[in-house]
């Protein structure tokens, strides 16, 4: 049976002096969607913050600068601090205010247009706060479950700890004394664990339950330890010193309202070997137990944890959990697929003067077939020309030589060795290039044509190395201190497609000049 809402404006003398009072639209859809509600019996789960998704505001961040963003705030919230949260919007098409494209990076809201963007730790110990007054002050003794997402920054050097949200019965200003910005409190809601959140790609979530005091009505977001008590880690050599996330997605229900369902987390593939995170990070679940294939239990106290099953094949795990007397379950799939092959070693050498061998080594070889040897005169259009059968143990050695036959010179041979599984699944080798016979070339270019990778060599020892497009403009230069090189790789990935030409100045002070086709 589903339980009543405990919110109850029509009983109580202070709201409906409110109700008639503010007019603001989310305080009028909340009253009217619990009168409608109780009038007509229906039990439901109602979020108790206003413009949890920053969505309304009344004037859009739209100026073109970052610093904008700061005197710019969704409708209800506010900055109990001086620094003051960031403000974006998709409604922002000019300067760094937008969404996704804002001055920390860029992000998609998780749900609707609007986000916000929070410093939860930097050298200066000035940190930032969001607050709002919740649609109701919580309850005695009831149970509430809180939670909201955020994201890394893209432009931060660090991720924190720390990510919590704190309910009070009175607004909380941030101390702002000696130049700093702090609020030390102890929030009711933290992940499980605290970890350590670095994320930029996905949202994740921060949640917990807990037990209200009684009238709570204000919920304030952001870190409230000082830095000394706040953990991180250094996510990227460059960037701005600090931890800032974007915020969206606010929320804290009652849980008498509705029944908290188990979360065993994502069905997942992995490689035998690797770990994958199962469950959640709610915090504050004081009944969950877990089992292995749904019979052997491995956990009675955590929401979530790693698991690293030892061998291929498919495993499943079951979260069984009680919250304010609600009993639900969930499962977790884990499909566990054997690692790729890996070649260890790939080698070529001449054994006479038109005889080439390949030898390789592979390792974690399961289901492997075959072997295909593949040889080619451009480094581009590959012919099989050997057939090797699979060991498939666990260190294999190969070997295989190639009896060039044909009469037509060529200075340069390439290779590469082409895996085939049981399952018609292929897996393609490094191409390794080795010289058969001599000729008496100045400068060649292979392969040619090329998209990715062009190897120059100059058997007089080269100096410099000069790129320069169609219309003769020079677009790269590669000067050589170590003058007795005769070979140099360049990376030409970036390069539009066409013709270039690739000028090369000898040890001898003379330039030697070939096209090159970029495909």
């Amino acid at each position: 049976m589903v339980k009543l809402l405990t919110v109850n404006l029509l009983n109580n003398r202070t709201m409906r002096n409110l109700f008639s009072t503010i007019k603001h639209p989310y305080w009028v859809l909340y009253c009217s969607v619990l009168i409608l509600l109780q009038t007509i019996g229906i039990k439901a789960q109602i979020n108790l913050v206003p413009n949890a998704s920053f969505e309304q505001y009344t004037t859009c961040p739209s100026n073109a600068t970052l610093n904008e963003a700061l005197s710019s705030k969704p409708d209800i919230w506010y900055k109990p601090d001086t620094r003051g949260a960031g403000y974006y919007n998709a409604c922002a098409t000019v300067g760094q205010l937008n969404v996704p494209y804002s001055g920390f990076g860029f992000q998609y809201a998780r749900t609707g247009v609007g986000i916000v963007a929070m410093y939860y730790r930097n050298g200066l110990e000035s940190k930032t706060y969001f607050q709002i007054k919740l649609f109701d002050s919580l309850k005695t003794s009831r149970l509430y479950y809180a939670l909201y997402y955020i994201n890394l920054c893209n432009i931060m050097r660090l991720g924190c700890n720390n990510i919590g949200m704190l309910f009070t019965d009175s607004v909380r200003y941030a101390d702002t004394s000696n130049g700093k910005c702090v609020m030390l409190a102890n929030p009711q809601v933290v992940n499980y664990g605290n970890p350590i959140i670095t994320d930029t790609l996905n949202w994740i979530k921060v949640s917990g339950i807990f037990k209200a005091k009684g009238g709570e009505q204000y919920l304030t977001l952001g870190n409230f330890k000082s830095n000394a008590n706040t953990a991180y880690t250094i996510t990227q050599p460059t960037g701005y010193y600090g931890a800032g996330y974007y915020v969206d997605d606010v929320a804290v229900y009652n849980l008498d309202s509705f029944c908290l369902k188990a979360d065993a987390g994502r069905d997942t593939t992995i490689k035998v070997g690797d770990s994958v995170f199962i469950g959640s990070l709610t915090n504050g679940l004081d009944s969950v137990k877990w089992y292995a294939n749904g019979t052997t239990l491995i956990d009675s106290i955590r929401p979530g944890f790693w698991v690293k099953p030892t061998a291929t094949g498919s495993y499943f795990y079951v979260l069984q959990q009680v919250v304010n007397g609600c009993f639900s379950k969930d499962t977790v799939y884990v499909n566990v697929t054997p690692l790729p092959l890996r070649i260890m070693s790939y080698e070529l050498r001449i054994t006479n003067d038109r005889q080439v061998e390949n030898r390789w080594t592979t390792a974690s070889e399961i289901n492997v077939s075959y072997f295909n040897i593949q040889r080619s005169s451009n480094g581009k259009d590959f012919t099989t020309i050997h057939k090797e059968q699979a060991k498939n143990q666990a260190l294999n050695n190969y070997s295989f030589d190639d009896e060039l036959t044909s009469n037509k010179k060529q200075e340069t041979w390439f290779y590469r060795i082409v895996s085939v599984d049981k399952d018609g699944k292929t897996n393609v080798s490094e191409v390794r290039n080795i010289e058969v016979q001599g000729t008496k070339y100045e400068v060649r270019l292979f392969p040619n044509p090329s998209k990715d990778v062009v190897n120059v060599e100059c058997k007089e020892g080269i100096k410099e190395v000069k790129i320069f497009n169609g219309i003769g403009q020079e677009i790269a230069s590669y000067p050589r201190n170590d003058v007795s090189i005769h070979h140099l790789s360049l990376s030409i990935h970036r390069y539009s497609k066409g013709v270039y030409v690739v000028q090369v100045t000898t040890v001898n002070g003379e330039m030697k000049n070939e096209k090159l086709v970029v495909e």
